[in-house]
């Protein structure tokens, strides 16, 4: 009778997490398409299919796990590679084994791999056509100071506030959102460990937010 019960709650709790994620894909597909720092149509930018894919994923990981952090750059392109710096091969589990995030649902070992790198320190690159390439890589020559200063020139207490973070941000979404700008034609995503917070970033911007108080935020 105890187990009946706790599968029943199980299942309702599931099918609320899709309704919930559901309605946030619907706002943030909205977001992404009227965007003003989309990139535009090309060759070397991820469809919206693609986004919204990843932005799914994600959502699903932020309702299964405990509290985690990452960071994930969308569109990666194979000429920025001298910016990558690997500082774990065991965390790079990607390089030789290369999984598309829009097939993932069809393999138990995607599945579990991808939800394994929330524990990795470091970015996800990911290519335009959802190809995951690399994991828990560093990604060097950022300099979130000269970006903000191009995207949000004025005197400003902290970056954090230059970028438009309501909460005081750091390394991971200071890199990020940098990196969105740095690499032209990216859509880059973030977590924080600390407050649970979701973000997507274009063009050095903050282009969706579940934080209270930015734009574009969910409640």
């Amino acid at each position: 009778m105890i187990t009946a019960i706790l599968t029943s709650v199980q299942k309702k709790s599931k099918n609320e997490n899709k309704s919930v994620i559901k309605k946030s894909l619907i706002k943030i597909e909205k977001v992404l398409e009227k965007s003003p720092f989309a990139p535009r149509a090309g060759k070397t930018i991820a469809p919206i299919a693609v986004k919204l894919k990843l932005t799914e994923l994600i959502l699903h990981l932020m309702k299964r796990k405990s509290p985690f952090g990452l960071f994930a750059i969308l569109g990666w392109q194979r000429k920025w590679q001298e910016h990558l710096d690997i500082s774990d091969s065991y965390q790079d589990i990607f390089d030789k084994h290369r999984i598309n995030i829009m097939n993932i649902k069809a393999s138990k070992r995607a599945r579990r791999d991808v939800a394994s790198t929330v524990s990795f320190d470091g970015a996800i690159l990911i290519n335009n056509k959802g190809d995951i390439l690399h994991s828990g890589v560093m990604i060097e020559g950022l300099w979130p100071r000269k970006v903000a200063a191009k995207v949000n020139p004025g005197q400003f207490r902290d970056l954090s506030e230059q970028f438009g973070f309501k909460k005081k941000v750091h390394t991971r979404h200071l890199s990020a959102i940098a990196a969105s700008y740095i690499f032209k034609n990216t859509t880059v995503f973030t977590v924080s460990e600390e407050t649970g917070n979701f973000h997507i970033f274009e063009n050095g911007q903050i282009v969706f937010s579940t934080a209270s108080g930015e734009i574009h935020n969910v409640k």
